[in-house]
């Protein structure tokens, strides 16, 4: 494995912006998180969290728990028993129950394992836990070892692109096909509106308010979509804003170890699909040839009115494409 403290070497402009964006997120108030108040917090159960075992079931997936480094996760399991793997990882500030309707088309031939990855959903926070996206990659590539799984197609979105990303540079004897969508980990040519507010010290996707959440979705979504958004919000607003210290601190752990992603890209052996949202305000969509410039046999496919979360915006159009990336030669 590599060491979480990769030699920066390689495009300098692009190791630039990224040490730019630290220093710049690091004199925002959302970098000064209070230790005691995060060592205290505790989930808490709102609406959000008493709808879960119904997107389970609407899925078709069980709900499970591993452990795994002092972590319990909790994930979903399902689909077909003999078809090939496929992991599916959530973005920032989400859970597992992003992708309940895009698996509702996959499992029928595939077999599903989408965890919350830790710190997020219902799985652990630890206080003093290492959250940057190495650890993550290696937390995640343990649980799947624990599982048994020898291979598996991987599909990241935004933070779980880049983690997936490091799955594949760091344990690729468990990659087999990477989908990175919409994913975290090169830097655009034109700030989005996430960006734009994160250099203003404002973090879209961790809201303090309840009431506020609609904009973590506006941002997200298409705007064709914003009926999908306003009803996320009704439901998540409490639970995000619950959320707001430990996604701050989770985030600064983001930011912190996205150029050791973008270090690493060029690693991957696996053949890799680039998938993104045309209209995406949390990640540009020149990302895209950004990615394929750093990794081998990576190809983009960029889905016209189309933000953030094709898994939730275009289900089937995803599911079909996902297909056809894992049926080719």
């Amino acid at each position: 494995m590599r060491p979480y403290h990769a030699e920066l070497v390689g495009n300098d402009a692009a190791l630039a912006a990224f040490k730019d964006m630290r220093a710049q997120f690091q004199l925002t108030p959302l970098a000064s998180v209070d230790p005691q108040t995060l060592k205290t917090w505790r989930p808490k159960k709102f609406l959000w969290q008493r709808l879960l075992p119904l997107l389970g079931r609407q899925a078709g997936l069980k709900s499970k728990l591993s452990q795994v480094d002092g972590h319990r996760l909790h994930y979903w399991a399902g689909g077909c028993a003999t078809g090939p793997v496929v992991v599916l990882l959530h973005g920032f500030g989400s859970s597992k129950e992003n992708w309940a309707y895009l698996t509702a088309k996959l499992s029928k031939t595939y077999r599903l394992l989408v965890p919350d990855i830790p710190g997020f959903g219902q799985s652990d926070f630890i206080f003093d836990a290492d959250y940057r996206l190495a650890a993550q990659a290696d937390r995640l590539a343990q649980w799947l070892k624990d599982l048994g799984v020898d291979r598996a197609h991987f599909v990241g979105s935004s933070m779980g692109g880049a983690i997936a990303a490091q799955i594949a540079a760091r344990h690729p004897d468990l990659m087999n096909k990477l989908c990175l969508m919409n994913a975290a980990g090169v830097p655009g040519k034109h700030l989005t509106q996430l960006e734009s507010g994160l250099a203003a010290g404002v973090n879209y996707l961790a809201p303090s308010r309840a009431k506020d959440a609609w904009q973590v979705f506006a941002i997200a979504l298409h705007p064709q979509r914003r009926w999908l958004g306003l009803a996320f919000a009704f439901l998540m607003g409490a639970a995000m804003s619950h959320r707001k210290v430990l996604n701050d601190f989770l985030f600064g752990s983001l930011v912190e170890s996205l150029a050791d992603t973008f270090i690493q890209l060029p690693s991957i052996g696996a053949p890799t699909l680039v998938l993104w949202g045309d209209s995406d305000q949390v990640l540009d969509v020149s990302c895209a040839d950004g990615f394929c410039e750093r990794i081998p046999n990576a190809k983009a496919m960029i889905l016209p009115a189309v933000g953030h979360l094709p898994m939730l915006e275009v289900p089937g159009l995803t599911a079909r494409l996902l297909h056809d990336f894992w049926c080719a030669n």
